[in-house]
Order: structure tokens, then C-alpha cells, then sequence
């Protein structure tokens, strides 16, 4: 009993000591880390409930995807950040279950060895007690000490109480963090589809918007073309018929020297259709090649005439050509015409003025003698349409 006496003394100024220590902080780094995912995740909330504010105002449907798309954007970091909070607290819930459990071993230490000592004391036999001399000293210290502790023994059995209730609320909340923690990820894995879609809603339409602005880009194009060749066309006609007219208001051309009147055809002739005269006899061309004959503006499907009577001598397609018509009007005077399609067989007779076949675009007429080219004028001169004399008569 001596011996154990001094170690139930120690047990107890260590209990004594342990009622009288401060509790123990928190780790600052800890908290300093939850308060600053703290702060990210409500600055992160405020940046979504920002911007889906802005994608509910939106009226355009582009501009209130791109506000969807920035605000499911917001919606993710704003997951991320409540993930790396709840994880913080989770962490520090951790750490002050461990600490609490920690705290507690090291309170009931102490207290544990001094209810052995007692117990022990409590199982002796009172003759033992009696018999030794220094039982009873022993034991006047002993319920001295007794009524030193028991206070202490109370209200550290009280503080241990709280103690565990509070490890119990501490190891709840952690569980509970912990489910917050699998809820956020989850939200954030939703999100995350969110975007995706919002990102695939996003190409379709982009990739339909270029595709529409690429066809409207080539409609606006083939447009400005053909209005500039209409303007062209235009200008250029306005220019022959002003040209025309001052060559329909000049006198005739004064006779030759020694004769008495201008050659004339053998024949009557006129031209194959009505319409502007595009190119002459000798005008030179885009490559450079002066033209044999008249080229005469007309319309697919324009009926076309005989322009002097004679014998078809060649009808159909030739190399580039789809219709060449070749007319003998005998004499050695032949006509060539081409953009012309007609029934006409070789070797038929055909009078002037006969129908002869449609048009397939421009035509041009080529008339010569013996092979060579005859004078746009001369030609002019025989024409009905064409000639001031027949005119004027």
C-alpha cells in the first residue's frame, strides 16, 4: 500500500493538472482554408445567380445560349468550389473527431489510474488494515486525498460527458459532410451533361448559321453578278440604239467615182430573225479574229427564217457548233449560219422568208461569193429591214 500510495498521489495531481490545462485551438491553417473555399464558393454562387439572371433576360435565342452556356459554365466552377469547401470541412471534421478522441485518452488516463488505486485499496480486508501499523495514517491521507479528488473525479466526469457528446456531434456532422460532399458531386456531374449539351446546341447551330451565311454569301454574289451583266447588257444596248439612230439620221453615202450606182445583190435578201446586231462584218473579236459575218442577238426557241431563197447544202451539228445551217442560193453565193436548228434536209429547195428552224441563242449570218465575205453594207442595202431605199419607197 506504501508503495502504491505516491503513484495514486501522482495520478491525481495529473488529474488536477488536466482540469486546470486550456483546452487545445484548432489548426488556424485548416480554418483559414474552409473560409477561403468558403468565400470561392459564394463568389462562384453570385457569378451564377449573376449570370442566369442574365440568360432569363436574354430575348435573342443566340444571345440566351451563349448566356446558358456561360451561366452552366459559372454552374460548374461554382460546384467545384462548394466540392473543395465541403472536402476542406470534411477534412477539418476529420481532424477534430481524431483530436477529440486524442483529448479523451489523455483525460481519462490519469483518472483511470486513480479509480484503480481505490479500487484496490476498496478489496483489501479490513483485518489486513488492522493489523498494519500504518494503515491507519495511510488511510487518513487516503480520505484526505479522497476528498481532494472527488470534486475533480465529478466534474471531470462531467466534462468527459460533454466531451463525448461533442465527439458524437463532431463524427455526425462529418457523416453529414460527407454527403454533402457525394450531393455536390453529383450536381456537378448534372452539370457538366448541362454544358455538354448546351456546347453540342451550341455547334449545330454555328455550323447552321455558316452554312446559311455561306448560301446567302452565294446568293448575294450570283446576285451582284447578274445584276452587274444585266447593267452591262443594258448599257451596251442603250449604246447601239443611240449609236443607230445617228447612223439612220446620216444621208446616204455619195456614188463612186465613175458609177453610176452601188453594186446590188443578184437576190432579195433579209435577215433570218428581228433582233439587235451584236458583232459586224470585220469587227475584230476577243481573240483577236475579225468576224465574217453578222452576229444577231436572239432568243432560245426565236423562229428563224429563210434569208434568201436556195438549196440547203449542209444542216445539223459541226465540231463546236450544235446547229450550222449552209444555204446555195447558186452562182456562187452561200450563206452560213450557225446557232440555228432546223427539220431542213441537205439537198431540200427553200424559198425566201420560209420558215426554217428555231434558235438556240445568238445566230450569226455569214454571206458570201466564191468565198469570200460580203460587206455587212451590201447586205444592208438588199434587206428590207435594213435598206433607207426600201424604206423611203
Amino acid at each position: 500500500m506504501v508503495r502504491r500510495l505516491p503513484s495514486l498521489i501522482a495520478a491525481s495531481f495529473l488529474l488536477l493538472a488536466a482540469a486546470s490545462a486550456p483546452v487545445s485551438g484548432q489548426g488556424k491553417p485548416v480554418d483559414s482554408e474552409i473560409d477561403r473555399a468558403r468565400a470561392e464558393a459564394a463568389e462562384a454562387q453570385a457569378n451564377l445567380d449573376r449570370l442566369e439572371q442574365a440568360a432569363g433576360r436574354a430575348r435573342d435565342e443566340a444571345a440566351r445560349l451563349a448566356a446558358e452556356r456561360r451561366a452552366a459554365a459559372a454552374a460548374i466552377t461554382a460546384s467545384e468550389a462548394r466540392i473543395t469547401a465541403v472536402e476542406a470541412q470534411a477534412r477539418l471534421a476529420q481532424a477534430l473527431v481524431v483530436e477529440r478522441a486524442e483529448r479523451l485518452a489523455r483525460q481519462q488516463a490519469p483518472l483511470a489510474a486513480l479509480l484503480a488505486g481505490i479500487v484496490t485499496m476498496g478489496r483489501r480486508p479490513p483485518l489486513v488494515g488492522s493489523v498494519d501499523s500504518g494503515s491507519l495514517d495511510e488511510f487518513i491521507r487516503v480520505r484526505a486525498l479522497l476528498d481532494t479528488t472527488l470534486p475533480v473525479i465529478r466534474k471531470r466526469s462531467a466534462a468527459l460527458s460533454a466531451e463525448l457528446e461533442e465527439s458524437r456531434r463532431l463524427q455526425a456532422s462529418a457523416n453529414r459532410t460527407r454527403a454533402d460532399l457525394a450531393a455536390a458531386r453529383k450536381e456537378l456531374q448534372g452539370r457538366q451533361q448541362r454544358f455538354a449539351q448546351l456546347e453540342a446546341r451550341a455547334t449545330e447551330r454555328a455550323a447552321s448559321f455558316g452554312a446559311g451565311a455561306v448560301g446567302a454569301s452565294d446568293v448575294l454574289v450570283a446576285s451582284t453578278e447578274g445584276e452587274a451583266r444585266l447593267r452591262s447588257q443594258a448599257e451596251r444596248r442603250r449604246a447601239e440604239l443611240r449609236l443607230a439612230a445617228d447612223l439612220g439620221g446620216l444621208a446616204p453615202a455619195p456614188a463612186r467615182p465613175g458609177s453610176s450606182r452601188p453594186a446590188a445583190l443578184p437576190l432579195t435578201y433579209q435577215l433570218p430573225v428581228t433582233g439587235v446586231v451584236q458583232e459586224g462584218v470585220g469587227a475584230v473579236g476577243e481573240t483577236g479574229i475579225r468576224a465574217r459575218g453578222l452576229t444577231l442577238a436572239a432568243y432560245a426557241g426565236q423562229e428563224v427564217r429563210v434569208p434568201a431563197g436556195g438549196t440547203i447544202a449542209f444542216a445539223g451539228p459541226f465540231r463546236r457548233h450544235d446547229g450550222v445551217v449552209i444555204i446555195d442560193h447558186g452562182r456562187g453565193w452561200m450563206t452560213l449560219m450557225t446557232g440555228v436548228r432546223t427539220p431542213r434536209r441537205k439537198g431540200e429547195r427553200v424559198r425566201t422568208g420560209d420558215p426554217l428552224g428555231r434558235a438556240l441563242g445568238t445566230i450569226t449570218v455569214e454571206l458570201s461569193t466564191n468565198g469570200r465575205p460580203v460587206s455587212a453594207a451590201i447586205m444592208a442595202g438588199s434587206s428590207p429591214l435594213l435598206s433607207n431605199k426600201r424604206q423611203s419607197g
